[in-house]
């Protein structure tokens, strides 16, 4: 006799790989600019200057030049941070204040991060685009 319910049990398989690829999709939408963007070549000569150009950086505890020198990891929460921080300066969607506000405040200890600051906005090249290649925001 047929079943008034159809049989799931083929399907439930499926449900955690179906889950899975939701939740990697949601976050790579939500991973910043130097995460999600592969092409981000002027990004990415953006920070070999900044590693050529700004020797021995600090910011609070982490060393910025190590970062640079290892590409950092993107098990470590600060890195993520600062390089998600200095996408947005690099491409307009901060100002320098705002960097220098926001990189010091949730990672430095003051005055003695001034000269890694400093050094990185003043790594920025005068003309900069104001998204990745291929984004389609403003």
């Amino acid at each position: 006799m047929p079943s008034l319910f159809p049989d799931t049990r083929s399907s439930i398989p499926a449900l955690p790989l179906a889950i899975a690829t939701c939740a990697a999709l949601l976050l790579a939408a939500c991973a910043p600019d130097s995460v999600r963007n592969f092409e981000a070549k002027g990004f990415d000569a953006y920070l070999d200057s900044v590693q050529r150009g700004c020797p021995n950086m600090r910011i609070g505890n982490n060393n910025i030049s190590d970062w640079l020198r290892t590409d950092g990891g993107r098990n470590d929460s600060d890195y993520v941070y600062w390089l998600d921080q200095t996408s947005r300066l690099y491409y307009k969607r901060i100002t320098p204040a705002q960097y220098r506000d926001s990189v010091v405040g949730a990672l430095g200890q003051g005055k003695s991060d001034t000269r890694a600051v400093d050094c990185i906005i003043g790594k920025l090249p005068a003309q900069r685009p104001t998204s990745p290649a291929g984004d389609k925001r403003p």
